[in-house]
């Protein structure tokens, strides 16, 4: 994995909860120009969402992302699942242990709303994400890193209020309308 000193310094910063400073498409629009053509292959193999087909270099940043994220998704799953109820075949095999993840599984549980939850969830994901990237500065870690992060703000850049009082503007008058219209016959 060689260096991408000029491609990652050129990359604006990223910072948790704030507005995407460029699309994913943008960001990998740009590691093609100067990225090796495996280097890039790995890369687009990256997800926020990790399956149990992939294959990433046993230390690399990539491998840490997708068996922490996979762990985190397991203990999710156990959590939603009715007391006593096989999940075997919903999660997928977890070749390590993340100690945090039960605790801020227990804690987000313990919010009132699924969006306070997936928001606790996506900061536990940036606070790992951040762990991976720790001695990564310039390499294709850094990228895949990088790539994983503008993936989470590009989930929440849609979200704003604005869209949100639209969106329930629009169920509400639905419900009025029908409502107005009196029962079917």
């Amino acid at each position: 994995m060689g260096g991408y000193y000029y491609l990652v310094s050129s990359l604006p910063m990223l910072f948790n909860e704030a507005a995407p400073p460029l699309s994913l498409q943008e960001f990998l629009s740009a590691c093609a120009e100067q990225l090796a053509e495996k280097d890039m292959t790995l890369l687009e193999a990256v997800s926020i969402i990790p399956t149990a087909d992939q294959q990433f270099p046993a230390k690399s940043a990539a491998e840490g992302w997708r068996q922490w994220e996979i762990s985190l998704r397991n203990h999710i799953a156990a959590q939603r699942a009715p007391h006593g109820k096989d999940i075997s075949e919903y999660v997928l095999h977890e070749d390590e242990v993340f100690l945090e993840i039960e605790v801020g599984v227990q804690e987000a549980f313990a919010l009132k709303s699924p969006l306070e939850r997936e928001h606790f969830f996506d900061k536990m994901r940036w606070q790992q994400l951040e762990n991976l990237e720790a001695c990564h500065h310039f390499d294709l870690d850094r990228l895949c890193v990088y790539k994983i992060k503008l993936m989470i703000l590009e989930k929440w850049a849609p979200r704003t209020s604005e869209k949100g009082e639209s969106n329930l503007g629009g169920i509400l008058n639905r419900i009025d309308t029908n409502y107005s219209r009196g029962p079917e016959e």
